[in-house]
């Protein structure tokens, strides 16, 4: 299937086993669901739409304890990022091995045959003993199960069981059950949208400093080029940018190395080139990141010299929920990619019409528009 900006595989299954196989999909989410399997940070969830979940990240990072108060050096870092190539690097008798944990071994042995099979093209044929097909129906289940010990790994045991919660009464999205669990890790927030992930830190100023110590010494920067090829948001202005202090670009570099890391090369990894890190600092006083479709920019109050603290289109306020104070306001952009895929829908529509009269034409060009104007909103205001 084509859609100008890349090709979706379509995989043809006997429907007898499509069947089967929906079966089993229904029964491990229903199963999942009830013994509370993933824990909050797992999306898309049904409780958070895309656009609703990124209102409520915005709300949780401005919510954290002192976030952002910078006058002892403090320092906090986003970082959003994807897991390269998870569905080609899986390997089946590992998936198994992971399967058997929570259903039983017919279900996993099923589960992972289905994968061991070989695929047809023409006139070419293909065993895939290695990585997982994308067009089986549980395929959703498979994917946000591996890619749950894969959070772990990043995360660190202690650290992912402090975010979710004890079993018997699970967090709340991007709530701690008390302050001192909240402040006893640098890690302050997770939350992974399908293969991208987004991490918050806070950290004090000699946790930085040690961080960057630890990262320079295994990757030595004598002549300052760390700050070459530092990706950034170039959708804002050049002041809204993050600024390419010296120290804030070896912390987002530090931070990044760190977590990649934690990533066995077996299983997945992250590259510099498809991620973002952006540090709040005392020279730093935006917080940006893009999550499902939307540009984001945090300015805090206690930052926003410049600009005007007021009410406008295409900006959220937001609260503090002990104060109940107005703390600091999220403006909002549609990121480069979702335009691109609004235009290439459009070109589908067009392309496809051949001989349609006018009225089908204008009515699916009229749909793909509320769609998107229903899904982006007020972001579109500022979206050139």
């Amino acid at each position: 299937m084509d859609l100008y900006s890349h090709l979706v595989p379509v995989y043809e299954i006997e429907p007898l086993e499509k069947i089967t196989d929906a079966y089993v999909d229904q029964y491990l989410w229903y199963e999942a669901d009830k013994r509370k399997l993933f824990p909050n940070w797992i999306k898309p969830a049904d409780s958070d739409p895309p656009p609703l979940l990124v209102y409520k990240w915005c709300q949780g990072i401005n919510n954290l304890n002192n976030v952002w108060d910078t006058s002892e050096g403090q320092c906090v870092v986003l970082m959003e990022t994807k897991f390269e190539k998870i569905y080609e690097k899986c390997d089946l008798n590992l998936l198994n091995r992971l399967l058997r944990l929570i259903v039983d071994h017919n279900i996993a042995e099923y589960m992972t045959a289905k994968n061991n099979v070989v695929m047809n093209y023409k006139d070419m044929n293909h065993t895939n003993n290695y990585g997982l097909i994308h067009g089986l129906q549980f395929m959703s289940f498979i994917f946000q199960y591996y890619s749950l010990i894969l959070d772990l790994l990043v995360l660190g045991l202690q650290r992912a069981s402090d975010i979710a919660g004890p079993s018997s009464d699970e967090n709340e999205f991007m709530t701690f059950k008390s302050t001192e669990i909240e402040k006893r890790h640098p890690i302050r927030m997770y939350c992974r949208y399908i293969d991208k992930f987004y991490m918050i830190f806070r950290f004090e100023a000699d946790e930085a400093k040690d961080l960057i110590q630890r990262f320079l010494t295994e990757n030595p920067d004598p002549n300052n080029e760390n700050i070459v090829g530092y990706n950034n948001k170039k959708c804002w202005p050049k002041d809204c940018r993050m600024r390419l202090m010296k120290h804030d670009v070896n912390l987002g570099r530090a931070v990044f190395w760190e977590i990649k890391n934690r990533l066995p090369r077996s299983l997945t990894t992250i590259s510099w080139e498809s991620s973002f890190v952006s540090v709040y600092s005392k020279d730093n006083p935006n917080l940006l990141f893009n999550m499902s479709g939307f540009e984001v920019r945090i300015l805090p109050k206690i930052r926003s010299y410049n600009e005007e603290f007021t009410q406008k289109d295409g900006v959220w306020k937001l609260q503090n929920d002990k104060t109940k104070e107005i703390t600091a306001q999220a403006f909002l952009r549609v990121d480069d990619e979702s335009i691109k895929r609004f235009e290439n829908r459009v070109r589908q529509i067009l392309m496809a019409s051949g001989s349609t009269t006018f009225t089908k034409v204008a009515n699916k060009w009229n749909t793909t528009l509320i769609g998107l104007m229903t899904y982006y909103r007020e972001a579109i205001i500022h979206t050139e």
